[in-house]
């Protein structure tokens, strides 16, 4: 037994030397042939796209911010604080505290034109502000979206003129609805939008988008001493500050009879109409959709006074509206204000730029 063992064992050791040895210059080339062989790029991952809604957003809203500069008590570097554009013809909100007790700032526009702004009306109580500029440059608006449909968690875009760096981008996400603050003047703000975009002094009054550009919001304040908690005032209460003081009948003192309300359709596109509630001649109905008054698209209330800026008792204008479905033009005669109390004198007042007109490419500033 022991002997077969030896003389398999002896027999395999012949074997294996009789073998050609494993050599590892064949797997070492085949190594290096791979490391260096030209990479196929065409197999690669395709790059991601740069362009997002965010990019996007801030292209379309850019020249609708402005930097309001204020002198400084004493002397020194002026101070500064955002606007945005809220009509064409040099409408401009922000904060009441960017602005001050001043009557005139400078602004500066998104192309570094400076102007002169008169402070039209300021109130410390919603800490809001409308500043005017005259200007033959062609100014772009910036919408105002509803914020019934607001969502805690959705993104949001900060611009504004932080320390002085102009255009300045920040985004964040809602953290919260109706929040109040207290404000140094003691005056208490509600019905705030908290978000996490860092807002630092400076921001005041500067726009507060979606994703879709809208405005949704003036950012107004910061928690000192916390991170990623600031607050804007919505844009539903800035178009109501905005309707109280600059509606048809105080800026020309005309009457249009018209009653109506706002209804959001979605998310994105065309999204907001007017529907009158109260029919100011008998051709108008309750629940027709107001789509634009002669020429000028309007999507919510304030469009629809801003429409009829410049007009005067007798004229009469188009209104474009839907009936159940189907689309009419209504004539309106506007008729002169009994009661418009104290006129909002907003100086020389173009009509709004009409569909032909904006074909045309008029300006929609002020003609000086």
């Amino acid at each position: 037994m022991g002997l077969l063992a030896e003389r398999g064992d002896r027999q395999a050791a012949e074997r294996m030397m009789g073998m050609r040895p494993f050599s590892t210059l064949p797997l070492a080339a085949l190594l290096l042939s791979w490391l260096f062989a030209p990479v196929a790029f065409g197999n690669d991952p395709e790059p991601f796209q740069r362009r997002n809604p965010v990019t996007e957003a801030v292209k379309k809203t850019k020249p609708s911010i402005v930097c309001i500069k204020v002198p400084r008590p004493g002397g020194g570097k002026d101070m500064i604080g955002s606007g945005v554009i809220v009509d064409e013809r040099g409408i401009i909100v922000t904060n009441r505290h960017v602005v001050g007790a001043k009557s005139n700032v400078t602004v500066c526009l998104h192309d570094d034109t400076k102007l002169e702004g008169e402070v039209f009306k300021s109130d410390p109580a919603c800490d809001l502000a409308i500043v005017r500029i005259h200007t033959g440059k062609k100014l772009t608006a910036l919408p105002l979206a509803p914020v019934n449909d607001l969502m805690v968690g959705e993104t949001v875009i900060a611009i504004g003129h932080p320390y002085g760096y102009t255009n300045t981008v920040s985004t964040g996400i809602i953290s919260a609805l109706d929040r109040e603050i207290e404000m140094p003047t003691r005056d208490v703000i509600t019905g705030l939008i908290q978000i996490t975009a860092a807002i630092n002094p400076g921001n005041s009054g500067g726009a507060l988008l979606n994703v879709n550009g809208e405005l949704i919001g003036i950012n107004v304040a910061l928690r000192e001493g916390a991170q990623n908690i600031a607050f804007a005032i919505n844009a539903g209460d800035v178009k109501t500050f905005l309707g109280k003081h600059l509606p048809a009948k105080k800026v020309s003192g005309i009457d249009h009879g018209l009653e109506y309300k706002e209804k959001t359709l979605g998310e994105v596109g065309d999204r907001q109409r007017v529907v009158l509630t109260s029919a100011a001649t008998g051709s108008l109905k309750s629940g027709d959709e107001l789509l634009a008054v002669d020429g000028l698209h309007v999507a919510n209330a304030f469009d629809v006074e801003r429409s009829l800026w410049g007009r005067k008792p007798g004229e009469h204008v188009a209104l474009k509206v839907v009936r159940q479905g189907q689309p009419m033009t209504v004539i309106l005669t506007l008729t002169a204000d009994q009661g418009a109390g104290q006129v909002a004198d907003l100086g020389p007042m173009r009509a709004p730029l009409t569909a032909a007109s904006a074909t045309a490419g008029v300006p929609v500033s002020d003609r000086r």
